[in-house]
Formats: structure tokens, sequence, C-alpha cells
């Protein structure tokens, strides 16, 4: 099976995208705004790319950029905002494109001011903001999950004592599962947001969501000129130690043909629902044991860390080249995507505290025993000399990659190779 070939109806001539993004993973979407014949330009955010260890300057991006401004924060709405607008005087910009969760409503919000099609701004906002999101979807009659803002302690366990536990507690804004738990039971709800208390963690509110079972899974869909793409749904695996702890994805989900379509009927309404207007959508859902969707998290951008390349294994294509010609405003048409193999990742880090090893273990062997299955194994361990516990995306110091055409052995090879690193490495790990 292949991807389904479009008739592109792509507009001639060269354009200017304004990538915002401090993620040097993006460079295959520099590299796809480039090939596609138009200018780019970067603009980076240097404190977190400082604060997530990341070396920019030595990732290949730059032979596809050809100007970079670095700001010192880019989620400073008026210093993007001036860097933006100098861009723009020089060379107008013709789209946006935006990776990451902090930046997807700066930037929005500056394209509307100067006329550039882009992700609604309010309809970002609104995603982010989880119980707002939340409240849309309810009076939308989407979904209904129950849910509540609580002050502390006594309100959460009132919302838990008339839904019964476990319940979900996260932050009302944030990404990457950070801060967030699955509460089963009043004394476990005290010491969560006592904990949470000393470490600031729940500044943006506390938010307390009824416990969803069933199949975790994720949608992926375009949209563009008011017509959705559907582009994959992808299974992910948790850590039974700390469920809100995701430790990879299958892409594409190992579902029947009905299930997918009423996971992707459900993302398109949840994102209609929105009104996010334009982009590539990351939506995160539980399908129940009846076989009804329900959401778990909304992101107004594209699927994050290396699920890009993973759609790239599985036979989907090139998923960046998609996002630039959508945030171009271009018309497209696209079937469905027919994916050829089973692309799984999975992540890992400490799964209690621990001393740093004092040697990085050799890697080769999973090559040697896997071949073409492998795709990549990286550890890369933070500074300092302990591993704390990780208990979200941030936390992780190693991925292993793995394609294959049967999805039973793609996942069975990317566990196994999980479990004899850590072998190898002393300490337990998240899997």
């Amino acid at each position: 099976m292949t991807e389904s070939q479009d008739p592109t109806g792509r507009d001639d001539g060269p354009k200017h995208v304004v990538f915002v993004t401090w993620k040097a993973g993006n460079a295959p979407a520099f590299e796809a705004a480039a090939r596609l014949g138009h200018h780019v330009t970067l603009v980076r955010s240097l404190l977190m790319e400082q604060s997530q260890n990341i070396d920019f300057d030595t990732s290949p991006y730059a032979r596809f950029v050809g100007t970079v401004h670095v700001l010192k924060d880019a989620t400073d709405v008026d210093a993007l905002r001036a860097c933006v607008l100098g861009v723009h005087g020089e060379r107008p910009i013709d789209g946006f494109v935006a990776t990451v969760d902090a930046l997807v409503v700066p930037v929005a919000r500056i394209a509307e001011e100067i006329g550039v099609p882009f992700t609604d701004a309010r309809a970002a906002e609104a995603a982010k903001q989880k119980n707002r999101c939340r409240e849309i979807l309810a009076a939308a009659g989407v979904d209904s999950t129950r849910h509540a803002v609580v002050a502390g302690f006594e309100e959460a366990a009132a919302f838990a004592a008339a839904t019964g536990y476990p319940v979900v507690v996260k932050p009302a804004r944030g990404s990457g599962s950070e801060g967030a738990h699955v509460v089963a039971d009043e004394e476990q709800l005290r010491g969560v947001l006592g904990q949470a208390a000393a470490s600031g963690s729940y500044e943006a509110g506390i938010l307390v969501e009824e416990y969803l079972s069933g199949r975790f899974l994720s949608a992926e869909v375009g949209l563009c000129h008011g017509r959705f793409l559907r582009l994959a749904v992808s299974e992910r695996s948790t850590w039974e130690r700390h469920e809100a702890l995701e430790t990879g994805t299958t892409i594409p989900a190992g579902i029947e043909a009905g299930e997918h379509d009423r996971v992707m009927e459900f993302a398109e309404a949840v994102v209609g629902a929105l009104g996010l207007r334009l982009g590539i959508f990351h939506v995160e859902i539980m399908l129940g044991a009846d076989g009804t969707p329900r959401l778990i998290e909304l992101n107004p951008r594209i699927m994050g860390s290396c699920l890009p390349n993973l759609f790239r294994l599985a036979g989907g294509g090139d998923i960046f080249e998609l996002l630039v010609r959508i945030h171009l405003d271009e018309e497209i048409e696209r079937g469905p995507t027919r994916f050829t193999h089973y692309a799984t990742v999975r992540w890992f880090g400490a799964a209690d505290l621990a001393p740093k090893p004092d040697h990085m273990p050799d890697l080769g062997w999973a090559a040697a025993e896997y071949g073409d299955s492998l795709h990549a194994l990286t550890v890369r361990f933070p500074e300092g000399d302990v591993l704390l516990p990780c208990r979200g995306n941030l936390g992780n110091f190693g991925e292993v990659q793995v394609v294959h055409a049967d999805r039973t052995t793609s996942i069975r090879i990317a566990e196994e190779i999980v479990g004899r690193t850590a072998d190898r490495l002393g300490i337990e790990v998240t899997r």
C-alpha cells in the first residue's frame, strides 16, 4: 500500500515561511520548505533551548534556513511581535509554522494582526486551557467528560467523592504529561496536591477529571480551507506505575476500520467545535470498551517528538511537507493515509532516583541483532550525578525507534531493546 497521490493544487512561485520553534528536531520541516522552493526564516527561543539542553547550533538545520533570529524568549509576545514585524517589513510573510505548545498562541495572535493565515488564536488558547476546552465541547454536545477546576484538596476530594476514584489531576494548562497524575484514593490525592503546591506546578489552576478507561489513541488531522485531512490514528502506551506518563507510540494503531472511522470523526468534531481553522492537530483520545471516543487532550499543533518521523517510517509520507503546504493556505486534495509498516517508539527514563551511570553503554549490539528493524537507539544523560525519577516526558533520557511490517513484532522489538538497555545500565527504567 502507498500514500494516496495528491492532485497538488499548489501555487507556483517561492513563498516566505517563518518557523517559530526551539526544536532542533524540526530540521526536516525546514528542509521540506526549502525543497518546495520557499525562503525559510527561523525564529529561535534561547531560554527553552537551554532549559531542554538543546544544542541547536550543531543540528543540521542551517543549510535549509535563509535567515535566523535568536530571541531570548519567543513566548514573550512583545519581543516576538517586534521580531516578526521587522521580518515582515523586509520580506512579506506568506505563512507561519509553530510546532510547540507554548508558541502556537503567540504566533497566532501576531499572524492575525498582520493578516497571515494561521490557526485561530482564540481557539488555540481555548485548546490549551483544558477546562475551557471541555466546556466548549460539552456545550457543542461533542464530549461530556466530568471535570472541575478546584482551589485545593477539599474541593478536589468533593469532586472525587461525587465521581468516584480514580480521578485524574493535572495542571489546567500544560503539556508533556508534566504534573499529571491518576489518583487512586483520598490519601494519594492529598499527597499529590501537597507536592504540587510545594513545586508550583499547578500555578495555572488544578484540573480534576473523571478517569477514562479503554484504548489510549491519538488522531492526527489536518484542516485547510474548511476540509479535514485524515492522517493517522496511533496507539499509545503508558507506564503502569504512573499511568499519566506516556512511554511510547505505534503508528498506525492496531484497530478495526470502524473504530478508526469513529476516532477520526470524533477528532474532527473536536477540532471543529473549537474552531481551530487551519493546521495539523494532535488529538489524544480514549476509545472506551463500548466504542465511544472521549477526549483526553487537544493540542493545536502537529504531533511532537519523533512522531513525524514514525509517520514517514510507517509509509505515510512527509508530514512536514504537508504541514508547510497547509500553513501556506494551499488547496490540498488527499485521501486517507495508507501505511505499509508499523513504526514504534519507546521512551524511557529512570523509574526511581538513581546514580547516573559512570559511562555510556555500548549500543551497537542492538543494530547487530535487530538489523533494519531498528531505526534508532539513543541514550543521553542529563547533567548532574543523579538521574531523577521520570514522571513527565521531559524526564526521558532514552529512545528507541523500530519499524516492521508486523505490528506485534514492531512493538515487541522496541520493548525488548528498552529492557536489555536497562539491564546494561543497571537501573530500572520507565517502560
